[in-house]
């Protein structure tokens, strides 16, 4: 195994990067030479050396080549070989580094560009965190443990598009009553993050009462739904 690995410091700050991405980007690195050309590996190579799946490095390798950190160089009859971008587009010999202008810049382009970004994510991390740990002991058992770093990528990307952690806990909740009352297999128990990736929580929403009976319990008891609509306050 190589002792170094040779991939762009800007990758290291990139907050569009998932961590596995950059694993990624990491293992190609071990294979270039000092320029950045010439990684040979196969995808299997890649994952073995990264400690990921090759479904997984084949997902990351897009990202990768779309954010501008690979090149791809495609040989005609041969493996297609990758090439990590060491230099950023638009910097070159003739053109100074932004860093290295002579003109100052405003006080408001002082700070870091991805500042507030990385603030957000910060937040967005932490808020996963509590959820998960919320959630934790009420979600349902599985014969195999549930996984908590996938869950907890699962968990930030539903806040990330705006869900309310109540929600996502109380979703856990109903579920783990639904399971319990139809006595469903630990086998079939969804795992925490495929509740949470595949839109399923969405599904679990708590409904009103009125005189702790639901719309269709008193609906089936032969009640007017319009009063019941009324006494719970729907529109």
């Amino acid at each position: 195994m190589p002792h170094l690995s040779i991939i762009p410091a800007s990758a290291v700050s990139d907050t569009e990067l998932s961590d596995t991405q950059l694993r990624v980007l990491c293992a190609i690195g071990t294979f270039t030479n000092r320029l950045g050309g010439n990684v040979w590996a196969s995808v299997s190579t890649l994952a073995n050396a990264c400690n990921l799946s090759a479904r997984t490095v084949q997902r990351s390798l897009p990202v990768l080549l779309e954010r501008g950190y690979l090149r791809k160089v495609e040989r005609t009859g041969r493996t297609t070989v990758y090439e990590v971008v060491l230099q950023q587009a638009g910097v070159t010999e003739e053109s100074p580094h932004p860093r290295h202008s002579s003109v100052t810049p405003p006080l408001t382009q002082l700070c870091h560009p991805n500042d507030k970004k990385n603030d957000k994510k910060n937040d967005i991390r932490k808020m996963a965190q509590e959820v998960c740990r919320a959630i934790w002991d009420t979600y349902p058992k599985r014969d195999t443990p549930h996984l908590f770093p996938p869950a907890l990528r699962a968990i930030a990307s539903c806040l990330e598009d705006g869900a309310d952690p109540k929600r996502l806990v109380s979703s856990v909740v109903l579920y783990a009553e639904e399971v319990h009352r139809k006595q469903v297999e630990p086998r079939y128990v969804k795992t925490i993050h495929k509740f949470f990736a595949d839109g399923a929580w969405e599904h679990y929403r708590a409904q009103p009462r009125v005189y702790g009976r639901t719309r269709e319990e008193w609906a089936r008891s032969g009640q007017d739904v319009a009063e019941f609509d009324r006494l719970a306050g729907v529109a």
